[in-house]
């Protein structure tokens, strides 16, 4: 009798063969387009930044200018700005320091405009030392605001010194400089008063009450900048 064998179970199924991992070959296409791609995308993305970028390099005052003050590089910096027209407007980073004397006041942290400075001839006022008490000095910084008042000396036919009541001549008057303080009571006049920059139209009615031994007083406007604020 023929004997019949019947293939069965899973010893007949062919079996995968696990393959083991390579390393990346530079042969292998891609990963040399791959590579490339970055290198595309990196090169111009920075392109397009340094396309987009409209910022400029402009003068910023380093503090507080004011008119009739020749600029040296210690009075601005540079700073990067994004402002339509910047160039024109403003003193470009790349320059030096500009050639002439400040106009007006200019503001520490303010872009300088090429508007503010020019001729000497051009400024219309003058600087006048007036005398005041220390306690009013001390709280005072250049750039401070102030109105300035004064107390004309009045007649007495007793001998006793008496003042009139104080009026203000300037309003918004600006302090080019503050003297510097050594623990005296108070100052009288040059070196140890306060430098204000007083209109031309009324350096003669200052004068006028600072040589006649008037009283100044030096009010700070609102919103001034004064010591320690």
């Amino acid at each position: 009798m023929a004997e019949y064998r019947r293939r069965g179970g899973n010893d007949d199924l062919p079996r995968p063969t696990a393959k083991r991992l390579q390393r990346p070959s530079w042969r292998d296409t891609r990963l040399v387009v791959g590579v490339l791609l970055m290198l595309v995308a990196t090169v111009g993305g920075a392109t397009a930044m340094r396309h987009y970028d409209s910022s400029v390099e402009v003068l910023q005052a380093a503090h507080t200018l004011v008119p009739g003050q020749r600029i040296d590089s210690d009075d601005v910096r540079t700073v990067k700005v994004r402002v339509d027209g910047a160039a024109k407007i403003y003193f470009s980073g790349a320059d030096a320091a500009p050639d002439g004397e400040v106009l007006r006041e200019v503001r520490p942290g303010e872009l300088l405009p090429r508007s503010a400075v020019g001729d000497g001839s051009q400024v219309q006022v003058s600087t006048v030392a007036l005398p005041v008490d220390a306690a009013q000095s001390a709280t005072l910084v250049r750039g401070s605001i102030v109105d300035v008042w004064v107390s004309t000396k009045a007649k007495s036919s007793t001998g006793q010194e008496s003042y009139e009541a104080p009026q203000r001549i300037i309003l918004r008057a600006l302090v080019a400089q503050v003297p510097q303080q050594s623990g005296g009571l108070s100052v009288s006049s040059g070196q140890g008063a306060v430098h204000v920059l007083v209109p031309e139209a009324k350096v003669a009615a200052v004068l006028a009450a600072v040589n006649q031994g008037a009283k100044v007083n030096l009010v700070p406007a609102a919103g001034s900048p004064l010591k320690g604020s």
